[in-house]
């Protein structure tokens, strides 16, 4: 199990579950139809159920997903900022999305399941030496 941080800084749902690493979340892809993956209380007798979500898009031709939203919800959000202070909390929900959506998610199975309603084509291109003097110089 990961740990991310002591044992006074925690993540904690409303209903008292603890969080003390992202590995413990439930997530679950239901909502295929609407590209979107939910976070969910490992209690299943918490009354939030969902604690966030990710919304995400599908290049199929590339089988690449990118992510459009991965957020938690307010009432989680809220809890967690009125017991360890607004920037404490963003900091640890935030370390907790980033490691769900870079290690806890397989992304090339998503882009495999995911069906034709999530597909958007990204445009791939590269930035010529030209262009790329033209970003470093600020103009």
């Amino acid at each position: 199990m990961v740990t991310l941080m002591s044992t006074e800084e925690y993540i904690q749902c409303p209903c008292g579950r603890i969080y003390k690493s992202p590995e413990e979340y439930k997530l679950v892809f239901l909502k295929k139809e609407q590209c979107e993956i939910d976070i969910l209380c490992a209690n299943p007798a918490c009354h939030l159920k969902e604690l966030g979500y990710i919304k995400f898009k599908v290049d199929h031709v590339h089988r690449k997903a990118h992510v459009e939203i991965a957020s938690f919800y307010p009432p989680f959000v809220t809890w967690n900022a009125t017991r360890l202070g607004r920037d404490k909390a963003n900091k640890l929900l935030e370390e907790h999305l980033r490691y769900i959506l870079e290690k806890r998610i397989d992304w090339k199975r998503i882009a495999l399941e995911a069906p034709e309603n999530c597909s958007e084509i990204l445009e791939i291109r590269e930035i010529t030496g030209e262009e790329a003097g033209e970003k470093g110089s600020g103009s």
